[in-house]
């Protein structure tokens, strides 16, 4: 017989605590609700021990379930298995390790495990903990015959009354568990409140947090025999003495005479929260099946929907994956991948639909989770391709998305220079013959595989007022026309195309206040947006910080020192439209030097410039830089504004 591998006792504590590490707080409570929902459960309630609480003060957190309950067998094998909880394993399932990886590092004292099944009416219980030498072990108990003789030890007992700990273990099943399992949490010591959760300083988990999690990290809550799964989570509150009625939730006096509330909280999963009234559609991502489900809140209505108990009270992009949130993210920096601009980025939901990668489709593109079930991953263990989803929404961005970023930013926007395009396009003639930008155009016989961006190229642009008839379509277009895409190169892709040398457009400037968490910054560059100016759709924008000292100081120069019996505001246009330009081009020439070869390594094979450091050029921090200390921008601004304003005031 073949040797197998296994994993020694001593090593499982450390495995215990690695999964626990690479998992996020309320993990516990994730694995938790899963299991009892995948045992059939109609009803999963988060509710505090009540008997220690009056008996000892002591506020224990259990977990109850209606499911199927689980055989003595199967508890040992749930308990004390790492990698096997008696269900299905694989990249795609369970990896039988969630539970007790997240929640036995915080419960060293033990968790009780009650299990109530058909074969086991009168319930079986099973405690495990951790011992002396670190290692996770069940509890024994001594049995006695009937002639109160010692027979032997025993891990799995009927549960029973237990003053020490000060309940009876039988007594926490609630009337409506009639098959199920409870778990209690006993925490550090045989006194440790756990209610809240994970006290770890770098953890701190409270009951808001715990509602919030599972609201955010469940889509939708399933349902059972054509009911949603009825999940509860219950919290706790001080009575005062100068409460003037009585709550109709129960009430639990503790030794120290103060009351304490039982307050019921249902979790009913993250689409709940997205209002009705939301304007929504899909967009495809990529040929294996990846599509984006997104939801616009029109104003006046709240963004988000319902109570308190939403994760964070706004929208957000996400990943759905087994019908599970992941990778939530509400900032800026995400939902410009998109071309969700900060306008309209308050109102808007994006829900990500990859394809689950699966052993029984080895050589299919999906994602998958990394065991600690705390992040998704793609096939190959890679990064999931955040950049390629991004630029495959912006290149079919839908319409009434775009209507509605063109009438929020016609709120708050100033209206952009008309001569805009006649002066970058000059500007950027003299670049352009210089650093054409290399880009893959669609080709039946290309070998290069990419997304269409919405621009084309292969003929001339249209001149004159006929490029901008008629409303713009999607949020990328702009640049040159032609019969042939240009394509985002991305191994997901699916256009062929070929690589060749093209003049493409190019970005477009505006200035505006920069939010706190930015404002340190003097521009920064969004290549998913697009401003239309004189009928011409801009590739990308560059913001600037119309705020930042170093631009207030430049003003401020210029009007007051240089030419102060001028009109102040034309002397600021004149500044920022100088600057703007000169950002525009620093912006267009790093473009260029995409594919650009700048060195031969060891082996003589090319070391090329990509397109993640041309990102990281363009940069908000590096792409500020650019921006300071600049002669040529001074030099410009004092001859033009000198045909404009007369010679300066300091001559």
């Amino acid at each position: 017989m073949p040797r197998y591998v296994h994993v020694p006792t001593e090593a499982t504590p450390h495995l215990i605590r690695q999964a626990y590490e690479a998992g996020g707080p309320y993990q516990w409570a994730r694995e938790a609700w899963r299991n009892s929902e995948e045992s059939g459960a109609s009803t999963i309630f988060f509710g505090i021990e009540e008997q220690a609480a009056a008996d000892l003060g002591v506020l224990r957190r259990t977990i109850m379930d209606d499911g199927s309950g689980m055989a003595p067998d199967d508890l040992r094998t749930f308990l004390t298995t790492f990698g096997g909880g008696g269900k299905p394993i694989g990249v795609d399932g369970n990896f039988g390790q969630g539970f007790k990886s997240s929640v036995l590092p915080w419960n060293p004292y033990g968790v009780v495990v009650i299990s109530y099944s058909d074969d086991q009416p009168d319930g079986a219980m099973l405690w495990i903990y951790r011992d002396s030498q670190g290692n996770y072990a069940l509890k024994e108990w001594s049995v006695y015959d009937e002639d109160d003789e010692y027979v032997g030890q025993t891990d799995v007992v009927v549960p029973f009354d237990d003053p020490d700990h000060g309940c009876d273990w039988g007594a926490i099943r609630p009337s409506w568990l009639k098959t199920g399992t409870i778990m209690v949490l006993l925490g550090m010591t045989f006194d440790s409140d756990t209610w809240m959760g994970d006290q770890d300083p770098s953890r701190t988990e409270g009951v808001d947090g715990l509602v919030r999690y599972l609201n955010g990290r469940l889509l939708t809550v399933p349902e059972r025999a054509g009911k949603p799964i009825e999940t509860t989570v219950v919290d706790l509150y001080r009575k005062g003495p100068t409460d003037r009625r009585d709550t109709k939730d129960k009430t639990v006096t503790l030794p120290s005479g103060d009351a304490m509330v039982w307050r019921p909280r249902r979790v009913y999963g993250l689409r709940h929260y997205i209002p009705k009234t939301a304007v929504t559609g899909t967009v495809q991502l990529d040929p294996h099946g990846t599509t984006a489900e997104w939801f616009y809140v029109p104003e006046p209505d709240s963004p988000v929907a319902g109570g308190q108990d939403y994760i964070t009270q706004r929208p957000v992009i996400t990943v759905d994956y087994q019908g599970e949130a992941y990778h939530s993210d509400t900032t800026k920096g995400r939902y410009r991948q998109f071309g969700i601009t900060d306008e309209i980025m308050g109102r808007t939901w994006l829900i990500l639909h990859p394809p689950v990668y699966s052993d029984s489709k080895p050589t299919d593109w999906g994602v998958l989770t990394q065991a600690s079930r705390h992040i998704l991953i793609s096939k190959g263990g890679l990064e999931l391709p955040w950049e390629d989803w991004g630029d495959a929404f912006y290149a079919s961005f839908p319409e009434k998305l775009a209507q509605a970023r063109d009438d929020a930013r016609a709120k708050t926007s100033t209206a952009s220079d008309p001569n805009m395009s006649k002066h970058l396009a000059r500007i950027l003639d003299r670049l352009n013959p210089r650093f054409k930008a290399s880009r893959v155009l669609s080709s039946a016989a290309g070998r290069l595989l990419g997304h269409p961006t919405g621009q084309m190229a292969g003929s001339p642009a249209r001149k004159g007022g006929e490029r901008g008839k008629g409303p713009a379509r999607g949020g990328g277009s702009g640049g040159t026309t032609g019969t042939r895409h240009i394509l985002a190169p991305a191994a997901s892709g699916g256009m062929t195309g070929t690589s060749q040398t093209v003049k493409a457009g190019y970005p477009a400037f505006d200035w505006k206040n920069f939010d706190a968490d930015e404002a340190k910054h003097l521009a920064m560059f969004d290549r998913n947006d697009s401003l239309t100016v004189d009928g011409f759709k801009s590739n990308g924008v560059v913001w600037l910080n119309s705020k930042h000292p170093v631009f207030l100081q430049e003003f401020s120069y210029w009007a007051d020192q240089v030419w102060p019996k001028a009109d102040p505001a034309k002397v600021t246009e004149l500044v920022k439209r100088v600057y703007g330009e000169e950002a525009v081009a620093h912006v267009v020439h790093a473009q260029r030097l995409n594919g650009l070869v700048v060195a031969k390594g060891d082996d003589g094979a090319p070391v090329l410039l990509g397109r993640e450091d041309v990102e990281d050029l363009l940069a908000h921090t590096p792409l500020s830089a650019a921006l300071l200390g600049l002669v040529n921008v001074e030099q410009r601004i004092l001859t033009q504004g000198g045909g404009l304003f007369g010679s300066r005031a300091n001559n």
